[in-house]
């Protein structure tokens, strides 16, 4: 945890260094920052929201019913010309909204420089770039612009991965006077445990989300479970979750009370 932290607040002033070869297998098909091809598709539904006030006499609002996903990591492997690896992630959602009708939002990309791994972690850092959504209803319609950041460390033989990943946006304000507002700050926090012949359990897509705003956390939590089928040169994960929220009391916006999500991914390891 201390090397964890030590590289958030030290990203950019550590010296870059190749990617070592440890890592296994199983340990890869849950690592997003392992230098791999990967192909998901994913399907996330909730089954209802909390209904409590966030104010006297104002209920708080439903969500969106769900949405599938398509997201890509195209890795660009170290070489003369470039002294990192980078890892550009794309994530496409059709999202459903309350009403159940479909449309485009919530999606983005980003690209991960790999600036220093050690045997047992890594550390990057890149910039993000959402994209805006197909109208109001889906999401936000504006461009947004920030940076992402992650750290991994790997433990007990490789068969507990820990990661932490950062994300932070800008966006113009929606119907406003076009001022540039931040995001919520995004902090994925991600611990999974291999059970052994490739299956695993972990806390899932645990996005915590603080408001600068309101000065308002917003934390889930999930469980994962899920088996990696290990081929010869490629990668079949697939694995389902549930989701629910722990702290929302001074959150503004809608809360999900029961979630699940259904993801298969094909990995090409380089």
């Amino acid at each position: 945890m201390n090397r964890t932290i030590a590289a958030i607040f030290l990203l950019g002033m550590v010296p870059m260094s190749g990617f070592a070869q440890e890592q296994s297998r199983e340990s890869m098909a849950v690592d997003a920052t392992a230098s791999q091809w990967s192909f998901q598709l994913a399907y996330e539904g909730f089954f209802d929201y909390k209904t409590d006030e966030i104010a006297p006499g104002v209920p708080r609002s439903a969500g969106n019913k769900g949405f599938l996903q398509f997201r890509l990591v195209a890795p660009i492997a170290k070489s003369e010309s470039m002294p990192f690896t980078l890892l550009p992630r794309l994530t496409l959602r059709a999202v459903q909204n309350k009403d159940g009708d479909y449309g485009f939002g919530s999606s983005d990309i980003f690209a991960l420089a790999i600036l220093q791994q050690w045997s047992t972690g890594r550390w990057g850092l890149g910039p993000q770039i959402n994209f805006p959504a197909g109208s109001a209803e889906f999401g936000n319609t504006n461009w947004g612009y920030g940076l992402a950041a992650a750290v991994t460390e790997r433990a007990l033989g490789d068969k507990l991965y820990l990661a932490l990943l950062l994300q932070q946006t800008w966006r113009a304000q929606m119907g406003g006077s076009g001022a540039t507002l931040a995001s919520p700050l995004a902090i994925n926090l991600i611990l999974v445990y291999q059970l052994g012949s490739g299956w695993y359990i972990g806390n899932g897509d645990f996005v915590i989300s603080y408001d600068w705003y309101n000065q308002a956390f917003f934390v889930p939590f999930g469980l994962r479970v899920g088996k990696a089928f290990i081929g010869a040169k490629t990668t079949w994960n697939a694995y389902v979750e549930y989701s629910t929220s722990l702290l929302y009391d001074s959150w503004m916006g809608p809360v999900g009370t029961h979630g699940l999500r259904l993801n298969v991914q094909y990995q090409m390891p380089v």
